[in-house]
């Protein structure tokens, strides 16, 4: 029975993906976050860059007559202004306008800077323009889908005129700029993804190398076990074997003795051989593996048979089996063997020292239907004290071999289940058996 261990999935496997699912999911959103920031640093850096450049010339025109520079095409500004195409190769636009007049500088299809005049800009209305102020350069670098990004300053003067500098640089290759310098870092973000993946991978390695020692080690234990079990086992065994064997060699002496009783010593003798196969027999049932294909049974059809067969143990004490059976749905069980387990159990029952009344069966299921429960209660003589009843060769009764109980306990146990005992109150006692079921979640 698989029902008892778990499965290797379900111990490495599932805590494993869930880990690297949450590394993935953290790392993903931290390298993100980590990279818009990044992304977001460097467009001001390289926008700050654009407007140390720029800002001398801004500081020039402010201090200078806007309206005459706007209008006459043969000012200082305008061999400026080449100069600043030169310097910076995003620089594709400038655009000055005051009250009166204007320009735009540009290059055309052919490369070439040229100007074109155009009209002046009436401040004094209420139109709401867009904010192209250079703190808001950075973000729009990367929000805005047109080709320049524009910045745009307000220039005053003492007279109280009005004028707007604007520049467009090419968006395009500021994005390839900034693309370059986040190269390293996206390259870094995956090299460290790439590294806790394996480290993860390494890791998995290592706990499954542990659990499949573990497993051996078990395997190991277990089977030391297995043999200071049996060892105990063979020590009960000859030990209960002596009783037999002494009245064997007794009537053996009596036969030497007294001829004339053959046939009553001869019956003894055939008693005492009788009990040591029994005997041999118990303890060999007790050793074997105790396992079964599981099948689906009817608790109910289950339980009417078993009691059936235990009829005759329970007419010869003057007891009755009465079964509640509150299991509606197939379960799963090693039928034969489980049959002999509550056959046992019904039996111990009967000659617990009840003289009269039921012996109640009863079969439910608990835990949402993970785990089946069978009890048997009777109104016997309760538990001897500081006694394991599940413990081989332990018994009570005037008759048995104490093997049966222990039996039932190994069964169960190779079912994946657990068999316990406990005084009944008002007298008796409850032994329980629960055996683990397959659960389909019937919500799905």
């Amino acid at each position: 029975m698989t029902h008892s261990k778990p499965s290797l999935v379900r111990i490495i496997l599932v805590p494993y993906l869930i880990l690297f699912v949450l590394f993935a999911t953290f790392s993903a959103t931290g390298s993100l976050w980590l990279y818009f920031k990044a992304r977001e640093a460097q467009s001001q850096l390289i926008v700050h860059g654009l407007l140390k450049t720029v800002k001398p010339l801004v500081e020039h025109i402010s201090h200078s007559d806007i309206n005459s520079l706007a209008s006459d095409e043969n000012s200082w500004i305008h061999v400026e202004l080449d100069n600043l195409f030169s310097t910076i190769p995003d620089l594709k636009q400038v655009t000055l306008r005051s009250a009166n007049d204007g320009f735009i500088k540009s290059h055309d299809t052919a490369q070439n800077l040229i100007t074109k005049q155009i009209k002046g800009i009436d401040f004094t209305d209420n139109v709401q323009h867009l904010d192209l102020g250079s703190l808001t350069a950075p973000s729009r670098l990367h929000s805005e889908k047109t080709p320049l990004l524009r910045i745009e300053f307000q220039l005053k003067q003492g007279t109280g005129d009005s004028a707007t500098l604007e520049f467009g640089f090419n968006r395009a290759t500021l994005h390839e700029a900034v693309g370059r310098a986040m190269a390293m870092l996206i390259n870094t973000i995956t090299l460290f993804s790439i590294t806790g993946c394996l480290f993860l991978a390494i890791a998995f390695a290592v706990t499954l190398w542990a659990v499949k020692k573990s497993r051996q080690l078990e395997i190991h234990i277990q089977e030391l076990y297995r043999h200071a079990t049996a060892a105990e086992l063979m020590a009960g065994l000859v030990h209960d074997l002596r009783n037999p064997l002494a009245s064997f060699r007794a009537n053996i002496a009596s036969l030497r003795i007294s001829a004339d009783d053959h046939e009553k010593i001869l019956l003894d003798m055939d008693n005492d051989i009788v009990q040591l196969n029994d005997k041999l027999g118990y303890m060999l049932d007790l050793t074997r593996k105790r396992e079964e294909p599981v099948s689906i049974v009817d608790m109910d059809t289950f339980l009417t048979s078993v009691c059936r067969l235990a009829e005759p143990v329970c007419d010869r004490h003057g007891v009755e089996t009465k079964i509640c059976c509150q299991v509606d749905e197939p379960v799963e069980l090693m039928e034969i063997l489980m049959r002999d387990v509550l056959l046992n159990m019904i039996t111990n029952s009967a000659e617990s020292g009840q003289s009269a009344g039921f012996i109640e069966v009863n079969a439910r299921l608990k835990n949402r239907g993970a785990t089946l429960i069978l009890e048997v209660r009777d109104r016997g003589c309760g538990l001897p004290e500081k006694t394991d009843i599940f413990k081989a060769f332990v018994t009570t009764k005037t008759e048995g071999h104490g093997l049966g109980l222990a039996i039932s306990k190994h069964t169960v146990e190779a079912h994946g289940g657990k068999i316990t005992a406990e005084e009944r109150d008002g007298g008796g006692v409850v032994i329980t058996v629960s055996i683990p079921q397959p659960v389909v979640r019937k919500d799905i």
